[in-house]
């Protein structure tokens, strides 16, 4: 055990009963710490992310973790647990269970797993994410709960375009593709992208003071510009779908000539920047490399086989080892594998691992790690928090609360199309970002219940 190792748990167990005790000491800073968690969801990084028993993989997940989002959850779920909230708690959300067997299969895929360790990482954050999930649905209560949550969201997108900014304009750190405080340009955008459909959404609706209006104008102008200097392809056109769908459903719900002139206004100013950025987009759709997307097919041609030849798959978080180290490499190496004199030999050359990874889509990649039933079971999962999405839209009587669930639903959109592409979904901030929103979402449907409860009390 290093002494980074102790350091992360030493503070996660000192963190956590100190965010409990502070809640029960000062429970008026629920809010302000709700906001700060909901923040940090965007800054999972060192010296705020602590690796515990890291390994040098390169799968998905490379060991335990604690992070601030962490010491803040778990703070309110003993909190709650505890009674401070006073309030009725909710201790089986909706979706829960599917989620609960889905960590089952997860468990019972490491039965046959070559590195079952690789796979108590991705089920530990798993859990983690159901704990802040569960967090949400029960801590938001009110619409001023909701508006500490999207205040929180507007500011972790105007944190990332600071970021951008910097890294390309002041620090130059940034020469390519820029990142934010992301591990990966495409995290950077698919984080965005899940956020901005809201963003747009509550600018169209009216709903926000004018101050605050214009600070939601300036995320949204700044997450725009974070997808676009990601040169996420993907995101890109996804983003600009997802917008136009905001804006295109808003005017439909209900047309106003406020939304109108908005929409006008954003088109000239979006229409100016994209003159200024053309060039490079068109470039870099342009120069992609066909090898990158040939190996994107390779990696799911490799899933494939393993959710064929195993029942459980190969284990969770086990594909880039089981690449790396069994026969499905040569499914990524078609070409090579009769015309090298020796496997082992290229196996451990430069070109040997430049195509090993892990697969870049994530339905495919649950196949692979824990079969196909694994793979129905978080369509089914995913889909089911698209079916409320879409329910409570058109049930809600709120406007308010409307237009949330509008930008919500466009944001989940970009995030399921994306993981044709990509396995973003579970990396720790989009996952921890999917579990937010949707614990938000949840919580809005149980406002008339929140209502009920207390004018019974």
């Amino acid at each position: 055990m290093t002494v980074a190792s102790l350091l992360g748990i030493a503070t996660f167990l000192l963190g956590v009963p100190f965010v409990t005790g502070a809640l029960y000491a000062l429970p008026q800073l629920r809010r302000l710490m709700l906001g700060i968690m909901v923040f940090t969801t965007c800054h999972v990084k060192k010296p705020f992310y602590m690796e515990v028993f890291f390994e040098a993989y390169r799968g998905v997940d490379r060991g335990f973790a604690v992070t601030i989002p962490d010491l803040l959850f778990f703070g309110f779920f003993f909190w709650l647990l505890m009674g401070g909230s006073h309030q009725k708690l909710i201790l089986w959300p909706y979706n829960s269970t599917l989620w609960l067997l889905l960590i089952a299969i997860s468990f019972l895929s490491l039965m046959g797993a070559k590195m079952p360790y690789y796979g108590l990482f991705t089920i530990h954050k798993f859990i983690r994410a159901l704990i802040l999930y569960w967090v949400i649905v029960n801590i938001v209560r009110d619409r001023k709960d909701v508006d500490i949550v999207l205040t929180a969201l507007i500011a972790a997108v105007l944190f990332q375009g600071l970021n951008v900014f910097f890294d390309k304009y002041l620090t130059r750190a940034v020469v390519n593709r820029s990142v934010g405080s992301f591990p990966h340009p495409n995290t950077l955008a698919m984080y965005i992208d899940l956020i901005i459909p809201t963003i747009l959404s509550l600018i169209l609706s009216g709903f926000l003071t004018k101050m605050k209006n214009r600070w939601a104008a300036a995320a949204l102008f700044a997450g725009m510009l974070c997808v676009v200097f990601s040169k996420s392809r993907a995101a890109l056109v996804i983003m600009i779908g997802a917008l136009c769908g905001v804006a295109i459903i808003s005017i439909l719900i209900k047309p106003t000539a406020r939304k109108m002139k908005i929409i006008f206004i954003g088109f000239l100013l979006v229409d100016m920047v994209g003159v200024a950025v053309a060039p490079r987009v068109i470039k870099r759709f342009q120069s992609a490399p066909e090898a990158s997307e040939q190996t994107r097919k390779y990696f799911n041609y490799a899933a494939q086989a393993m959710a064929r030849d195993n029942l459980f798959g190969t284990g969770i978080n086990s594909y880039s080892w089981m690449l790396e180290n069994t026969d499905y490499y040569w499914y990524v190496y078609p070409d090579a594998l009769n015309t090298v004199d020796d496997p082992d030999e290229f196996k451990e050359s430069k070109q040997g691992q430049s195509r090993l990874g892990t697969a870049h889509h994530i339905y495919l990649l649950f196949a692979a790690e824990t079969g196909w039933a694994g793979m129905c079971i978080f369509v089914l999962f995913i889909g089911r928090f698209y079916l409320c999405n879409i329910m409570l839209l058109f049930k809600t009587h709120n406007e308010y609360y409307q237009t949330i669930l509008l930008g919500l639903l466009l944001g989940f959109t970009t995030l399921h199309l994306q993981g044709l592409l990509e396995w973003i979904f579970r990396q720790t901030q989009v996952l921890y970002l999917f579990f937010l929103l949707s614990g938000l979402m949840v919580a809005i449907g149980n406002m008339p219940k929140w209502d009920s409860a207390q004018m019974s009390a």
